[in-house]
């Protein structure tokens, strides 16, 4: 997750520092964004605490597959130059993410464990006017 992150923030500075890092954005394949600063900030968060940061690695995984999607769309639709580095960094880091979550069965999302872990909260209780004439009386 760290390599994941560290790669995913290369690429987005790649967009601030001009052509210096170009081939770090195209030959090992980030498609610098702020988007992609923000996934590689929050990957590298989830690499000190995974099971605290699920939705962070859930969003990893995506992120492999949504960059093949790119580049096959920008392949296809725009006759852009297929750029095979960034399909390998994402399809591998989302296959190394899947393999070594510690915890390989909270990756799918249930109606029992939600994206974001909370508590319930109970309920208030119900007061009818029966019970206020029960309760005794306080006095001062």
């Amino acid at each position: 997750m760290v390599l994941m992150g560290v790669g995913l923030v290369g690429g987005a500075l790649e967009t601030l520092v001009g052509s210096t890092l170009t081939p770090l954005d195209e030959q090992i394949g980030t498609h610098g964004s702020a988007a992609a600063a923000v996934l590689g900030v929050g990957l590298i968060f989830a690499a000190l605490n995974p099971a605290g940061h699920i939705i962070w690695v859930r969003l990893g995984i995506v992120y492999g597959f949504v960059v093949l999607v790119f580049e096959a769309g920008s392949s296809l639709l725009y006759h852009k130059t297929f750029h095979l580095g960034p399909v390998i960094f994402g399809l591998a880091f989302s296959l190394l993410l899947i393999a070594t979550y510690p915890e390989g069965k909270r990756l799918t999302p249930t109606v029992a464990s939600p994206a974001i872990d909370t508590e319930p909260v109970a309920a208030p209780e119900k007061t009818t006017e029966s019970d206020a004439a029960k309760a005794p009386e306080k006095t001062a």
